[in-house]
């Protein structure tokens, strides 16, 4: 077992420390009021994330609103609150209990209006080389900010050739997103050493850029065996 703290934040921080990962991750901070207002001043969405959450519990959508109003997403549940003061309460009972991180939103590419993500499961054996072992692609539900609850999960190839990308080759930004996840499994095992399984959240904007959302240490397998039943 791994000594090293896993949470969202430490491993942002892995992956923040070599340059070459730069252009993939979202900006991303510990969550603060500062950082809070700093990132909605500068992007206005933006995501809470709790350090230690899975499957996209407490996972928070934040948007200021015109005249002073502001509104909170958790799945697909909406509140709508007038001023500051009330809107930061709001944010105090749903994240007490947790610490969190203030990421930027990535508005990610859609398929029928629900915006999609990519799972890439990475493994290897006994510290050899990684490898992807399964791609597939999750769309999000009707009015939710996260595809973690999706019931619809999607060959890769088909949903890039369902969406509205930037003109690329499904080829060259599949061989993208391979190079980013195997480059990132490094990094992240150069630091937590005995981690030999890896799936990446990748998110694909409109002009179909390659994101990091998240690296997941334990993750689901149950995604890739009903899409490959599926087949």
């Amino acid at each position: 077992m791994n000594a090293r703290p896993q949470n969202k934040w430490v491993k942002f921080k892995v992956l923040k420390d070599t340059k070459k990962f730069d252009r993939y991750l979202p900006e991303t901070q510990r969550f603060s009021r500062k950082s809070l207002w700093d990132f909605m001043r500068k992007y206005g969405t933006v995501m809470l994330k709790p350090y230690l959450g899975k499957s996209g519990y407490g996972i928070i959508q934040v948007s200021p609103l015109e005249e002073n109003r502001y509104v909170i997403q958790n799945e697909n549940r909406k509140i709508i609150l007038d001023g500051k003061r009330a809107f930061l309460g709001q944010l105090k009972k749903m994240t007490r209990h947790s610490k969190y991180i203030v990421q930027r939103r990535i508005c990610l590419a859609e398929i029928d209006k629900r915006p999609f993500d990519i799972k890439v499961l990475v493994q290897r054996k006994k510290q050899l080389s990684w490898k992807v072992s399964g791609m597939l692609a999750v769309v999000a539900e009707r009015d939710y900010v996260v595809t973690n609850v999706s019931r619809t999960i999607l060959p890769i190839k088909k949903a890039i050739a369902q969406t509205l990308l930037k003109p690329t080759p499904t080829k060259k930004l599949l061989k993208s997103i391979i190079k980013v996840c195997l480059l990132a499994a490094k990094q992240l095992s150069d630091y937590y050493p005995s981690q030999n399984i890896i799936s990446f959240d990748i998110g694909l904007d409109h002009n179909a850029k390659v994101w990091i959302i998240e690296a997941n240490f334990k993750p689901s397998k149950k995604p890739f065996l009903i899409l490959k039943k599926g087949k």
